[in-house]
């Protein structure tokens, strides 16, 4: 009895795990083109925590803020990703915007903030309340 052994060369053995390999690598190197700038952004905000922990004790000294949302919980990488960072001068001036959530509901807060050596001094700092009634109350101007 005659059996033929066929050898199958390497990229018919292996093309059914390469393609979809090749294919998710060319997916995240697009995002990371188009988003690069971005995802830079939101990085150097989670590495700098002082920025939006220290804007966050000084909201919850407020006590309208406090009364509409209750105790807040700190701000995490989620909450980071619903708002928007923007720098300027140098990376020593940033407009932020962060999502909040308490006992009572979620806010966004705006931050104005510039740096002075390793400390961040804020300009200006506001929660806005969507729900149940669009309020915006300024914490610090």
């Amino acid at each position: 009895m005659n059996e033929l052994i066929v050898n199958r060369n390497w990229w018919e053995r292996n093309w059914k795990w390469l393609l979809p390999s090749i294919g998710i690598l060319a997916c995240i190197s697009i995002f990371f083109m188009i988003t690069g700038n971005a995802t830079h952004r939101y990085v150097s905000v989670l590495a700098q925590p002082a920025l939006t922990n220290n804007a966050l004790e000084i909201v919850k000294k407020n006590n309208r803020v406090v009364e509409k949302l209750g105790e807040l919980s700190p701000v995490d990488f989620f909450l980071l990703l619903e708002g928007d960072v923007t720098y300027s001068n140098n990376n020593t001036i940033v407009a932020l915007t962060v999502g909040i959530r308490g006992t009572k509901g979620k806010a966004k807060m705006d931050i104005l903030a510039h740096k002075n050596g390793l400390n961040w001094n804020y300009q200006k700092i506001t929660v806005r309340i969507k729900k149940p009634i669009k309020e915006t109350i300024i914490v610090l101007e």
